[in-house]
Protein backbone atom coordinates (compact mmCIF):
# COMPACT_ATOMS: atom_id res chain seq x y z
CA UNK A 1 0.00 0.00 0.00
CA UNK A 2 2.70 2.23 0.85
CA UNK A 3 4.34 2.24 -2.71
CA UNK A 4 0.80 2.56 -4.31
CA UNK A 5 -1.24 4.81 -2.17
CA UNK A 6 -3.02 6.20 -5.08
CA UNK A 7 -3.69 2.83 -6.29
CA UNK A 8 -4.89 1.43 -3.11
CA UNK A 9 -7.62 4.24 -2.60
CA UNK A 10 -9.42 3.15 -6.42
CA UNK A 11 -8.95 -0.25 -5.08
CA UNK A 12 -11.12 0.72 -2.17
CA UNK A 13 -13.76 2.36 -4.33
CA UNK A 14 -13.55 -0.32 -6.66
CA UNK A 15 -14.13 -3.03 -3.84
CA UNK A 16 -16.96 -0.80 -2.53
CA UNK A 17 -18.49 -1.04 -5.71
CA UNK A 18 -18.56 -4.70 -6.53
CA UNK A 19 -19.86 -5.46 -3.07
CA UNK A 20 -22.69 -3.20 -3.39
CA UNK A 21 -23.16 -4.61 -7.23
CA UNK A 22 -23.13 -8.47 -5.58
CA UNK A 23 -25.79 -7.34 -3.51
CA UNK A 24 -28.11 -5.53 -6.17
CA UNK A 25 -27.33 -9.28 -8.31
CA UNK A 26 -28.51 -10.95 -4.88
CA UNK A 27 -31.83 -8.73 -4.57
CA UNK A 28 -32.32 -9.93 -8.67
CA UNK A 29 -31.87 -13.47 -8.10
CA UNK A 30 -34.57 -13.31 -5.56
CA UNK A 31 -37.02 -10.85 -7.37
CA UNK A 32 -36.62 -13.64 -10.57
CA UNK A 33 -37.07 -16.62 -8.05
CA UNK A 34 -39.91 -14.84 -6.56
CA UNK A 35 -41.58 -14.25 -10.14
CA UNK A 36 -41.27 -18.18 -10.97
CA UNK A 37 -42.86 -18.86 -8.22
CA UNK A 38 -45.69 -16.55 -8.54
CA UNK A 39 -46.27 -17.70 -12.60
CA UNK A 40 -46.11 -21.71 -11.25
CA UNK A 41 -49.51 -20.40 -9.32
CA UNK A 42 -50.82 -18.78 -12.17
CA UNK A 43 -50.34 -22.41 -14.28
CA UNK A 44 -52.04 -23.79 -11.54
CA UNK A 45 -55.35 -21.39 -12.15
CA UNK A 46 -55.55 -21.78 -15.94
CA UNK A 47 -54.98 -25.97 -15.86
CA UNK A 48 -57.92 -25.75 -12.73
CA UNK A 49 -59.89 -23.09 -15.06
CA UNK A 50 -59.35 -25.62 -17.93
CA UNK A 51 -60.63 -28.79 -16.53
CA UNK A 52 -63.42 -26.85 -15.24
CA UNK A 53 -64.09 -26.25 -19.09
CA UNK A 54 -63.66 -30.16 -19.84
CA UNK A 55 -66.41 -30.78 -17.21
CA UNK A 56 -68.58 -28.37 -18.61
CA UNK A 57 -68.03 -29.42 -21.92
CA UNK A 58 -68.62 -33.21 -20.76
CA UNK A 59 -71.78 -32.19 -19.00
CA UNK A 60 -73.43 -31.25 -21.69
CA UNK A 61 -73.14 -34.66 -23.42
CA UNK A 62 -76.73 -35.48 -24.08
CA UNK A 63 -75.97 -39.50 -24.02
CA UNK A 64 -74.95 -38.81 -20.24
CA UNK A 65 -77.44 -39.89 -17.40
CA UNK A 66 -77.03 -36.67 -15.56
CA UNK A 67 -74.40 -34.03 -15.28
CA UNK A 68 -74.46 -34.23 -11.76
CA UNK A 69 -71.57 -36.72 -11.45
CA UNK A 70 -69.17 -34.07 -12.08
CA UNK A 71 -70.63 -31.44 -9.59
CA UNK A 72 -67.94 -33.18 -6.49
CA UNK A 73 -65.13 -32.50 -8.47
CA UNK A 74 -66.54 -28.71 -9.89
CA UNK A 75 -66.86 -28.33 -5.77
CA UNK A 76 -63.08 -29.58 -5.45
CA UNK A 77 -61.90 -27.84 -7.73
CA UNK A 78 -63.60 -24.19 -7.23
CA UNK A 79 -62.57 -24.59 -3.46
CA UNK A 80 -59.30 -24.84 -4.77
CA UNK A 81 -59.34 -21.55 -6.78
CA UNK A 82 -60.74 -19.80 -3.87
CA UNK A 83 -57.68 -20.56 -2.10
CA UNK A 84 -55.59 -18.47 -4.97
CA UNK A 85 -57.61 -15.33 -3.99
CA UNK A 86 -56.67 -14.78 -0.19
CA UNK A 87 -53.04 -13.56 -0.38
CA UNK A 88 -52.29 -14.97 2.86
CA UNK A 89 -52.36 -18.25 1.88
CA UNK A 90 -49.42 -17.86 -0.76
CA UNK A 91 -46.54 -16.03 0.17
CA UNK A 92 -42.53 -15.80 -0.89
CA UNK A 93 -40.61 -15.54 2.29
CA UNK A 94 -43.47 -14.04 4.18
CA UNK A 95 -44.17 -11.26 1.41
CA UNK A 96 -48.01 -12.46 -0.64
CA UNK A 97 -47.36 -13.60 -4.09
CA UNK A 98 -51.06 -13.05 -5.01
CA UNK A 99 -51.74 -9.78 -3.95
CA UNK A 100 -53.97 -6.72 -5.59
CA UNK A 101 -53.38 -4.47 -2.95
CA UNK A 102 -49.85 -3.44 -4.07
CA UNK A 103 -47.09 -3.90 -6.51
CA UNK A 104 -43.95 -4.32 -5.10
CA UNK A 105 -40.65 -2.26 -6.17
CA UNK A 106 -36.69 -3.53 -5.79
CA UNK A 107 -33.90 -1.11 -6.55
CA UNK A 108 -30.98 -2.62 -8.05
CA UNK A 109 -27.70 -1.00 -9.01
CA UNK A 110 -29.59 2.48 -8.66
CA UNK A 111 -32.86 1.35 -10.89
CA UNK A 112 -35.96 1.05 -9.46
CA UNK A 113 -38.22 -2.41 -10.94
CA UNK A 114 -42.02 -2.83 -10.33
CA UNK A 115 -42.89 -6.92 -10.03
CA UNK A 116 -46.73 -7.31 -10.05
CA UNK A 117 -49.06 -8.80 -7.24
CA UNK A 118 -51.89 -9.96 -9.05
CA UNK A 119 -55.59 -9.66 -8.66
CA UNK A 120 -56.49 -13.18 -9.21
CA UNK A 121 -60.33 -12.81 -7.53
CA UNK A 122 -60.91 -10.26 -10.00
CA UNK A 123 -59.44 -12.35 -13.18
CA UNK A 124 -61.80 -15.43 -11.43
CA UNK A 125 -65.09 -13.48 -10.88
CA UNK A 126 -65.35 -10.84 -13.77
CA UNK A 127 -66.59 -13.44 -16.91
CA UNK A 128 -69.44 -12.45 -19.27
CA UNK A 129 -72.07 -14.36 -17.54
CA UNK A 130 -70.87 -12.97 -13.78
CA UNK A 131 -69.60 -16.65 -12.79
CA UNK A 132 -67.47 -16.77 -9.54
CA UNK A 133 -65.04 -19.71 -10.22
CA UNK A 134 -64.01 -19.42 -6.92
CA UNK A 135 -67.71 -20.63 -5.78
CA UNK A 136 -68.98 -23.50 -7.83
CA UNK A 137 -71.15 -25.74 -6.46
CA UNK A 138 -72.28 -27.53 -8.94
CA UNK A 139 -71.01 -28.04 -13.09
CA UNK A 140 -74.53 -26.28 -13.70
CA UNK A 141 -73.32 -23.35 -12.23
CA UNK A 142 -70.73 -22.43 -15.28
CA UNK A 143 -73.61 -20.92 -16.95
CA UNK A 144 -71.88 -20.85 -20.33
CA UNK A 145 -68.55 -22.31 -22.35
CA UNK A 146 -67.29 -19.07 -22.83
CA UNK A 147 -67.15 -17.95 -19.33
CA UNK A 148 -63.99 -20.32 -19.05
CA UNK A 149 -62.57 -18.58 -21.90
CA UNK A 150 -63.03 -15.08 -20.41
CA UNK A 151 -61.10 -16.54 -17.30
CA UNK A 152 -58.09 -17.74 -19.40
CA UNK A 153 -58.04 -14.76 -21.07
CA UNK A 154 -57.38 -13.00 -17.94
CA UNK A 155 -54.88 -15.54 -16.41
CA UNK A 156 -52.97 -15.06 -19.70
CA UNK A 157 -52.57 -11.52 -19.56
CA UNK A 158 -51.73 -11.68 -16.06
CA UNK A 159 -48.74 -14.03 -16.71
CA UNK A 160 -47.55 -11.99 -19.52
CA UNK A 161 -46.78 -9.37 -17.21
CA UNK A 162 -45.05 -11.73 -14.92
CA UNK A 163 -43.66 -13.09 -17.89
CA UNK A 164 -42.31 -9.48 -19.15
CA UNK A 165 -41.14 -8.84 -15.41
CA UNK A 166 -39.23 -11.64 -15.33
CA UNK A 167 -37.18 -10.72 -18.94
CA UNK A 168 -36.45 -7.30 -17.69
CA UNK A 169 -34.92 -8.37 -14.42
CA UNK A 170 -32.70 -11.18 -16.37
CA UNK A 171 -31.52 -8.71 -18.70
CA UNK A 172 -30.76 -6.39 -15.60
CA UNK A 173 -28.93 -8.98 -14.10
CA UNK A 174 -27.02 -9.60 -16.90
CA UNK A 175 -25.85 -6.12 -16.50
CA UNK A 176 -24.61 -6.22 -13.44
CA UNK A 177 -23.34 -9.28 -13.64
CA UNK A 178 -21.05 -7.91 -16.39
CA UNK A 179 -20.37 -4.72 -14.56
CA UNK A 180 -19.00 -6.55 -11.64
CA UNK A 181 -16.64 -8.91 -13.98
CA UNK A 182 -15.38 -5.60 -15.46
CA UNK A 183 -14.98 -3.50 -11.71
CA UNK A 184 -13.17 -7.03 -10.50
CA UNK A 185 -10.66 -6.94 -13.26
CA UNK A 186 -10.02 -3.42 -12.58
CA UNK A 187 -9.35 -3.84 -9.18
CA UNK A 188 -6.95 -6.74 -10.19
CA UNK A 189 -4.89 -4.68 -13.08
CA UNK A 190 -4.04 -2.30 -9.71
CA UNK A 191 -3.37 -4.26 -7.04
CA UNK A 192 -2.35 -7.56 -8.26
CA UNK A 193 1.22 -8.60 -8.82
CA UNK A 194 2.53 -8.10 -12.59
CA UNK A 195 4.46 -11.86 -12.44
CA UNK A 196 5.89 -11.09 -15.96
CA UNK A 197 7.15 -7.96 -15.06
CA UNK A 198 8.21 -8.94 -11.78
CA UNK A 199 9.86 -11.87 -13.14
CA UNK A 200 12.08 -9.94 -15.71
CA UNK A 201 13.05 -7.55 -12.83
CA UNK A 202 14.17 -10.35 -10.75
CA UNK A 203 16.00 -12.03 -13.40
CA UNK A 204 17.75 -8.04 -14.74
CA UNK A 205 18.66 -7.63 -10.59
CA UNK A 206 20.07 -11.30 -10.96
CA UNK A 207 22.34 -10.59 -13.50
CA UNK A 208 23.39 -7.08 -12.54
CA UNK A 209 24.70 -8.66 -9.11
CA UNK A 210 26.27 -12.00 -10.95
CA UNK A 211 28.04 -9.38 -13.25
CA UNK A 212 29.12 -7.44 -10.14
CA UNK A 213 30.38 -10.61 -8.29
CA UNK A 214 32.15 -11.78 -11.12
CA UNK A 215 33.97 -8.24 -11.56
CA UNK A 216 35.24 -8.08 -7.77
CA UNK A 217 36.18 -11.91 -8.72
CA UNK A 218 38.46 -10.76 -11.49
CA UNK A 219 39.46 -7.69 -9.52
CA UNK A 220 40.89 -10.06 -6.79
CA UNK A 221 42.21 -12.53 -9.27
CA UNK A 222 44.47 -9.80 -10.78
CA UNK A 223 45.56 -8.56 -7.41
CA UNK A 224 46.83 -11.77 -6.56
CA UNK A 225 48.70 -11.75 -9.69
CA UNK A 226 50.53 -8.44 -9.22
CA UNK A 227 51.66 -9.96 -5.99
CA UNK A 228 52.78 -13.01 -7.25
CA UNK A 229 55.19 -10.95 -9.47
CA UNK A 230 56.21 -8.89 -6.98
CA UNK A 231 57.80 -11.98 -4.45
Amino acid sequence: PADDAGGLAVSLKLENEINQLEGAANNLANAISFLQVQDGLLDNIANIVMRLGELKSMSEDVLMTGSTIYDSEVTDLSAQLATYTTATNNKFNDVNLLDSASDLTITAAGQSITISRHDVATALTSTTNSDDFTALTAVGDITNSDDVNDVLDLVAALRATNGGEANQLQYKMTDVNTQITNLTAAKGRIMDVDIAAESANLARQQILVQASASMVAQANSANNVALTLLQ
